[in-house]
């Protein structure tokens, strides 16, 4: 028999809902009875939300790749519930960076979008239509075999990221609530927890699970082991991705991946018999065809609940080896010393865009031109030496800047606007650029300019 637990906004409070849960010491989380095995760890999301409010969060998260909207709410409502930071902990700007508290034996493993609401132990969540009094939303147990979340469509249902969802439900907040009871957790007399059996206002301070919550996942699986695999990087290289961290098997470890696209059974994709090296901290793999964007969990040659690593977020994408730009040629002397030095801050990478030019020593409050080519040189020219030309690419310059009083100069390079933006001198990926910088000098005497040395550069994705 399937058994319902729920959660309800605080006016509505019942009897009814509280006869549903398993008697507790009075200030104090309750369990419910049984654990999610490690065949068990997966979960999907049918998103069926009605609600706009419950998808309008399209603003992408590195911590939480390839989703957004009601998917990527739910997500992070299940890894505050892990045994550790997921990723580096930010994505919530409720917690500050803290997501990810459990401190348990256990961590879940996401599973992307399923394409139905399944049956009661297919660990999906979905909306139900209609209402039922003061019912948010319930979780369908018992847990042994598997469970199924529902939330009700009478609500207004609200996908965050931020902290004021206004009068609407937060689906983030009641969502942690609820995986709450898919992990073995009943309610919470403590006023406050995650697992109290209903939410006061929004229920946005239910995203953070609180000490009682974190003693009652710790009681179901342990309290994290110091001997339990630990995610601490990923870089993928092509189709080839390495992972660091601590406390992999020397053999028959496996890597878990999220599912790519949607549907599924919710087991994850797996590689299987894999070798660790460097002591046991680090473990390469290919990337599976059938893997997407996600988090990936190395388990280890064991099966308990602390042989399986924390999650470790990743798009799968190759990690961008940007090589920062060189200096070639030569500087001159100049009335204030011994010549100006080109150099840059930001990154070289078409995608970032941050990529700043500055050149220092020039003399004070002049205007000078920062400009580029796609050859190298050496010729006199003015007061110094001319380090860049065409070579069949043109020569383009930017606007002029002038120094400041100490004789800097900076200037952020705009990739919305020309040259950089389009035609022939666009600093698209894999070209190669030369750029030097020219300024005025009259108080030298001779021609009145001179030249700082130049910077060679390739454009990175």
């Amino acid at each position: 028999m399937q058994t319902k637990h729920l959660i309800l906004p605080t006016l509505a409070l019942g009897l009814g809902a509280l006869l549903l849960v398993p008697a507790k010491d009075a200030g104090a989380y309750s369990l419910i009875g049984g654990s999610l095995s490690q065949s068990q760890r997966d979960f999907r999301i049918y998103n069926n939300f009605t609600d706009s409010q419950a998808n309008n969060n399209n603003t992408p998260d590195p911590m939480f790749p390839g989703y957004q909207g009601a998917v990527m709410a739910i997500w992070k409502a299940s890894v505050e519930w892990g045994s550790e930071l997921h990723g580096d902990g930010t994505g919530d700007p409720h917690q500050n960076g803290s997501l990810g508290s459990g401190g348990a034996n256990f961590d879940p493993s996401f599973q992307g979008l399923a394409t139905s609401e399944g049956s009661t132990n297919n660990n999906i969540h979905s909306e139900l239509a209609g209402s039922s009094g003061g019912v948010l939303a319930y979780t369908e147990t018992p847990i042994s075999d598997g469970w199924r979340i529902k939330y009700y469509s009478g609500w207004t249902w609200d996908d965050g990221p931020g902290t004021n969802v206004g009068g609407n439900v937060d689906l983030q907040g009641v969502a942690c609530h609820e995986y709450g009871h898919a992990l073995g957790l009943g309610h919470s007399t403590t006023s406050g927890a995650t697992m109290y059996p209903s939410i006061s206002g929004s229920g946005v301070t239910q995203r953070s699970i609180s000490s009682d919550d974190i003693a009652g996942i710790q009681a179901v699986y342990g309290v994290k082991s110091a001997n339990k695999p630990r995610i601490t990087g990923v870089v993928i290289t092509g189709s080839s991705m390495t992972i660091t961290g601590a406390n992999f098997s020397n053999n028959s470890n496996q890597v878990w991946f999220t599912q790519a696209g949607s549907g599924g059974s919710g087991t994850p994709i797996k590689v299987t018999n894999l070798s660790s090296s460097a002591g046991g901290t680090q473990i390469t793999c290919s990337i599976p065809g059938t893997a997407g964007p996600g988090d990936v969990l190395v388990r280890n040659s064991g099966t308990a609940n602390d042989d399986l690593s924390n999650a470790w977020p990743t798009d799968l994408q190759p990690d961008i080896v940007c090589p920062d730009p060189t200096t070639f040629c030569v500087t001159s002397p100049n009335s204030v010393g011994s010549g100006a030095l080109i150099d840059f801050t930001g990154t070289n990478s078409a995608a970032a865009q941050n990529f700043t030019l500055a050149c220092y020593g020039v003399p004070a409050n002049q205007y000078g031109i920062f400009f580029y080519g796609g050859a190298q040189v050496s010729s006199l020219f003015g007061d110094g030496v001319l380090c860049v030309a065409s070579g069949g690419l043109g020569v383009y310059r930017f606007a002029p800047v002038q120094a400041d009083a100490f004789g800097d100069v900076s200037m952020p390079v705009d990739w919305n606007a020309a040259p950089v933006a389009s035609g022939p001198g666009s600093w698209a990926a894999g070209t190669q650029w030369n750029i030097q910088y020219w300024y005025r000098d009259p108080a030298a005497g001779g021609s009145g300019f001179n030249l700082s040395n130049a910077l060679d550069m390739t454009i990175c994705p």
